[in-house]
């Protein structure tokens, strides 16, 4: 199997557009129910989700490292708006970099909320990207 085919494989496209949709509507549900805190459980998935997403990234970027190049230009654009999307997600972690620099104390952030939101713009991502690398549309 080569970086291309390992880059192109469905399950590691569907597997972080499924997860990120799957902790969105977590989120959700737990913030309709009134919480302002997200379980130790969803953290574990979300990086779980990272992970995969972190091996299809890799592959990319060596593929791109190596020469290849995406039918469509806009493949990259996607690439580092889903980087972006999974470093916001890492780093607002309890704890996490991006949290103590961006929310003032802690219980001030409204975990579900800010969380469906971007594990459902970060599924959405995911799907245009694909798009963009696979059809070059």
């Amino acid at each position: 199997m080569n970086l291309n085919q390992i880059h192109g494989a469905a399950v590691l496209m569907w597997t972080p557009v499924v997860g990120n949709l799957v902790l969105a509507l977590w989120a959700a549900v737990l913030r309709r129910l009134g919480r302002r805190v997200l379980p130790p459980a969803f953290w574990a998935a979300l990086l779980l989700v990272l992970a995969v997403l972190a091996l299809q990234g890799a592959a990319g970027l060596l593929l791109v490292l190596g020469g290849a190049r995406p039918a469509a230009g806009l493949h990259l654009l996607y690439a580092v708006l889903v980087v972006l999307g999974g470093a916001a997600q890492y780093g607002l972690r309890p704890g996490a970099f991006l949290r103590r620099a961006v929310v003032p104390a802690p219980g001030e952030l409204d975990e579900p909320r800010v969380l469906a939101l971007l594990c459902f713009t970060q599924a959405l991502l995911i799907v245009r990207a694909w798009m963009t690398g696979a059809g070059g549309r």
